[in-house]
């Protein structure tokens, strides 16, 4: 059974990058539509990991992400930001590292 990771990114070029880049190493990328709500699915999907930019939310992305972490994730799931300083070679080292199969 492939590994779920959560992408949590409003940048469609960022997103298909990361995603595509996944799915070559056989994660199953989910990415929530507008109407799902993110906290359902982090903690009823059964993922891998989450990954989010955090320039998502703008200012309120750290208290996101915080609660995320603290009130939504099995300790097990790994919390994995990105930003605007994030390279892509950078942001893809990290996920092959942190996400290694």
């Amino acid at each position: 059974m492939k590994s779920k990771i959560l992408i949590l990114d409003n940048k469609v070029f960022s997103l298909n990058k990361i995603s595509n880049f996944l799915k070559q190493k056989q994660f199953e990328v989910l990415k929530p539509t507008e109407t799902q709500s993110v906290f359902n699915i982090a903690s009823k999907a059964n993922i891998h990991a989450v990954i989010v930019d955090l320039r998502l939310f703008g200012a309120r992305s750290n208290v996101f992400v915080q609660n995320l972490r603290e009130n939504v994730l099995p300790d097990h799931v790994k919390l994995i930001t990105i930003s605007d300083r994030t390279s892509t070679r950078d942001l893809l080292d990290k996920i092959g590292m942190t996400l290694s199969c």
